[in-house]
């Protein structure tokens, strides 16, 4: 959460700090400041120029242009400036600048989007991964499941009965994905200890040891803790690596 706090005050900064820059154009100012030069009217140019040209008789006509051009000279026979239009200054630099600032609003829409939404996802990953391991569920389906995944949780959990329960299923899953044993889950220890003894396998005395030690600690009412888990952890830890 803290990390995209930072974020989004990064963002706003860099919102505002280009909003600022728009509004504040050198072109618009330049202008704005410029000193407008008054140019008399001549008015023997002008008769030259609209020699030959008719005009309308419509006194009320007459009058307007009379009045147009009183109001244009100010009554004092100089042409007034006319009204100043607002120059176009849209730039290559405005447009970048604005398009800054589009991308600048949707990254921080997808920022808030994410502390939002993205929290909640996370929270509910952090649940699921802390869901209790059913035993029921991995041996059901032993070949599919993360049992990797349930045994890190259990060390995180501190069971360490459980712990070795999970090295020898572990054990047991990658030996059927070797054709050693055929995994069924009505099978006892004993099957799987015949298939590796007809088979020859060089592993037999190492499987034997550790399923002396997983039932030993499994069906015993023995307490079991962190000490005693390390001390036979490198047994399953060096077999299952073996096989693999």
């Amino acid at each position: 959460m803290k990390k995209y706090s930072i974020y989004i005050c990064l963002i706003l900064f860099f919102v505002l700090g280009f909003a600022t820059d728009f509004y504040a154009n050198d072109a618009t100012r330049a202008y704005q400041n410029e000193n407008l030069r008054v140019k008399k009217f001549d008015k023997a140019e002008w008769r030259a120029s609209a020699k030959g040209m008719k005009f309308s008789k419509n006194p009320n006509a007459k009058k307007k242009k009379k009045k147009q051009a009183t109001d244009n000279t100010n009554g004092t026979g100089t042409i007034a400036p006319p009204e100043p239009r607002e120059p176009s200054t849209f730039s290559f630099k405005d447009f970048a600048q604005t398009l800054l600032i589009i991308i600048a609003v949707i990254i921080l829409a997808f920022v808030i989007f994410k502390v939002v939404a993205g929290d909640a996802i996370l929270v509910n990953k952090e649940v699921k991964r802390r869901k209790p391991v059913t035993l029921e569920e991995i041996e059901t389906n032993l070949q599919e499941a993360d049992v990797e995944g349930f045994l890190k949780q259990a060390l995180l959990d501190k069971d360490y009965r459980l712990a070795i329960r999970l090295y020898y299923l572990a054990i047991i899953k990658e030996l059927s994905a070797k054709g050693v044993i055929e995994w069924k889950k009505d099978k006892t220890n004993g099957h799987y200890m015949r298939e590796l003894r007809n088979k020859k396998h060089p592993k037999l005395k190492d499987f034997r040891a550790v399923t002396r030690i997983f039932e030993y600690v499994w069906y015993s009412n023995m307490a079991f803790d962190g000490g005693q888990f390390e001390e036979v952890r490198i047994n399953f830890k060096d077999l299952l690596a073996s096989i693999k």
